[in-house]
């Protein structure tokens, strides 16, 4: 695994890249409710992965932290929705396609180098939460998966912090 890469070409200019991306990012109705788009516009080959907060929690779900959705049946369904994918993109690195793989900033699920931290749980209130180093549960399942395949990668974060 490695931090991101630079878009490459083959002789016939076509891109080399494989970018495998975090669903909200092109599709940014499956985000929380009032958080803006984030701008980003990759250049195909692309795979969209499945959104596993809005699949697994709905899209009218309320904000949740890397601490909450750190559990086994998470997990679980993260690995589950993922396979699929992984499938394809092992066959793209066998035909020697380079595989980045782009997560979001501070998200509890895709984020690569930051996440969030802090939500116990209660009845439904305001309540703060920390922006934190570290990699969302998803991508973290993603990225375990792919070393398993031996499917070398590098791994980069779209957008800012909201």
């Amino acid at each position: 695994m490695r931090l991101k890469s630079e878009a490459k070409y083959d002789e016939r200019g076509w891109m080399t890249t494989i970018t495998v991306v975090a669903h909200c990012l092109l599709d940014p109705e499956t985000r929380l409710a009032d958080l803006r788009p984030i701008d980003f516009r990759p250049e195909p080959p692309l795979i969209q992965l499945l959104c596993p907060e809005a699949g697994h929690l709905g899209l009218d779900r309320w904000a949740v932290t890397k601490n909450q959705i750190d559990i086994p049946s998470y997990r679980r369904y993260c690995r589950e929705i993922f396979l699929h994918h992984a499938d394809l993109i092992e066959q793209f690195s066998k035909k020697g396609y380079e595989i980045e793989v782009v997560g979001v900033e501070g998200s509890p699920s895709c984020g690569i180098n930051s996440t969030t931290s802090g939500y116990t749980g209660g009845k439904i209130r305001y309540q703060d939460h920390d922006h934190v180093s570290g990699t969302g549960v998803f991508m973290e399942e993603v990225a375990k998966e792919l070393e398993r395949r031996g499917v070398p990668f590098c791994l980069r974060e779209a957008g800012r912090r909201e």
